[in-house]
């Protein structure tokens, strides 16, 4: 019988062939649970009977909301096996509005159409309580679904599903609109794992820490899919009990000698500002930490290579790619082994879309992203869609043999940005010496006077102070009335009884002699009023709302 190669099929070989071989080490707290993978093959089979005695059919559309728990690996697994198609999204935090949340979740489950919502008890009572005429089935996780005796496993629908059937959908993060579910096949899936394998020359003595939710692309893709496909150890830490001590994961790393871990660029500042200073850890396990998700910063590798450089942290091992859910992950990888290159630009020069290097104190330093992985090949263009040259700043657009095939029940979104085999992926960059640098999404421009400045180097300027919470101020553009001129306003939280005095005046200079800008407004507010999007990014957009509503516009005095 000829076995069609997708992940579920994968995951049964491994199962068949390696039934001991330690797929996960789950911690959470003071438990621990390692789980094979005939383990991790059996209990998805629970789950994938469950549904099918709920009457799930293939091509049903699951959607997955779990805390920290194994059920997480087998209800989304088990999806597959029954023939349906898993999408992980995030819980409820108290970190989030809850109205937001409830209401920016209706409005997705009113467009996408669950057939089931796999959940914990609370946030199920939930979902009957807050969303009005809510009519989706619940499935509260836990360990009674995985009784059984499994039956005929060749009979689940999952094993006739073909390579080019859809696997699973990856939501976006949702910081400009609603979520867009990206549909990927079981073909990209397994194709993008094999080609970033290659690239990072990941092999059976690999392993990863992780403590990423598994809602983003980041943790789902590059640590789970990659620990299962290739069969490698997993190491999953609650990202809840991460955010509280950075340092579990540098203790992971130490126990259990990973060498691989992704991280986006604020958790290395927030591992390094809250490992605590008379503590060290023998990290020369890791062959890389690999920054990603969010613009990378020279700054915060020197800062983590100085904190930890008696752990056994060098420039070598932080190492960064670019990456986005509708190439399944990685487009781009820097080279393992030695550090990124790093280009200092001329701001003005940088501000009007073109790359000069130069070297002084009113330099942008951008870390490269590398090379394209096997099977990708990328483009910078202007707005028509024409290649710019060396240098020049434009749209990022890539050609891939594992790409999307694309948004769930969003087809004009869909015939927007994919066209020809190509997509526009809405990331600014240039290239140099055949090699991408992403310079920020185009959505995170704001245009003064007609020079560009990405949200993101002002937001890391303001960061650098230390009145201001790590990764919670956001800058955007507004319309200055009296002018009809765009206007640049920063908000941000502030560190409880730490003086601010001199905040609004210290970051207009620093911002002004870095990029050139004139600040409008600097607004500090009480932690927790900047919104966060479902996944927990900082949402610019609605941020901006606010403001404008005039609802954060206490400034300093």
């Amino acid at each position: 019988m000829i076995v069609a190669n997708t992940v579920s099929n994968r995951l049964r070989q491994i199962a068949a062939s390696r039934p001991g071989s330690l797929f996960c080490t789950f911690i959470k707290g003071a438990y621990r649970e390692e789980i094979t993978f005939a383990q991790l093959f059996e209990r998805s089979v629970g789950y994938a009977r469950y549904y099918e005695r709920l009457g799930i059919k293939p091509r049903d559309l699951i959607v997955v909301i779990l805390q920290h728990t194994p059920h997480l690996f087998y209800s989304q697994i088990g999806a597959m096996l029954a023939g349906a198609i898993p999408s992980f999204m995030p819980f409820p935090t108290p970190k989030q509005r809850p109205e937001l949340y409830w209401a920016d979740h209706d409005a997705l489950f009113a467009r996408i159409e669950p057939r089931l919502i796999v959940t914990y008890q609370e946030n199920a009572n939930d979902l009957r309580r807050l969303l009005p005429g809510f009519g989706v089935p619940v499935l509260v996780a836990g360990d009674s679904i995985l009784a059984g005796d499994g039956g005929d496993v060749d009979a689940l629908p999952g094993f006739a599903a073909q390579p080019g059937d859809v696997a699973c959908l990856q939501h976006s993060s949702g910081t400009t609109s609603l979520k867009k579910g990206v549909m990927l096949t079981h073909r990209a899936i397994l194709a993008h794992v094999d080609a970033y394998a290659k690239a990072l020359k990941f092999g059976p003595s690999d392993s990863i820490a992780s403590w990423l939710p598994l809602y983003h692309d980041m943790g789902f893709i590059a640590c789970f899919m990659m620990s299962l496909i290739r069969g490698t150890h997993l190491v999953a830490l609650d990202p809840f009990e991460w955010v509280v001590r950075p340092s579990l994961l540098l203790d992971a790393i130490d126990r259990y000698r990973t060498t691989l871990c992704w991280l986006p660029n604020f958790a290395f500042s927030h591992i390094a500002g809250g490992a605590r200073g008379d503590r060290s850890w023998d990290l020369s396990c890791l062959r890389a930490l690999i920054n990603c998700s969010e613009p990378c910063k020279p700054k915060t590798f020197e800062r983590f290579v100085s904190r930890f450089k008696q752990s056994g942290i060098s420039p070598e091992q932080l190492q960064v790619c670019y990456a986005l859910a509708e190439n399944v992950f990685t487009v781009t990888q820097t080279e393992l082994g030695r550090p990124p290159r790093v280009l200092y630009a001329d701001a003005e020069m940088f501000s009007r879309g073109r790359v000069r290097e130069q070297t002084g104190p009113t330099s942008i330093g951008i870390l490269s992203c590398g090379v394209p992985v096997d099977g990708v090949s990328v483009m910078v263009t202007d707005e028509s869609g024409c290649a710019v040259p060396d240098g020049v700043i434009g749209e990022v657009r890539i050609r891939s043999s594992f790409l999307f095939e694309g948004y769930y029940k969003l087809p004009e979104a869909t015939r927007a940005k994919l066209r020809d085999g190509v997509y526009a992926t809405g990331d600014m960059g240039f290239a140099h010496c055949g090699e991408l640098y992403v310079t920020g999404r185009r959505d995170d421009m704001i245009i003064v006077n007609g020079q560009n400045y990405y949200a993101h180097e002002i937001e890391a300027i303001a960061a650098e102070n230390d009145a201001v919470i790590a990764g919670r101020s956001v800058a955007i553009g507004i319309e200055e009335p009296q002018s009809d001129a765009t206007a640049v306003v920063v908000l941000m939280e502030c560190v409880p009884g730490r003086g601010t005095e001199t905040l609004a005046t210290d970051l207009r200079r620093a911002i002004l002699e870095r990029t050139g800008l004139a600040v409008h407004a600097v607004v500090p507010v009480e932690p927790g009023q900047l919104v966060k999007t479902t996944s927990g990014k900082i949402s610019r957009s609605k941020n901006r709302e606010l403001y404008v509503q005039g609802i954060l516009q206490r400034r300093l005095s």
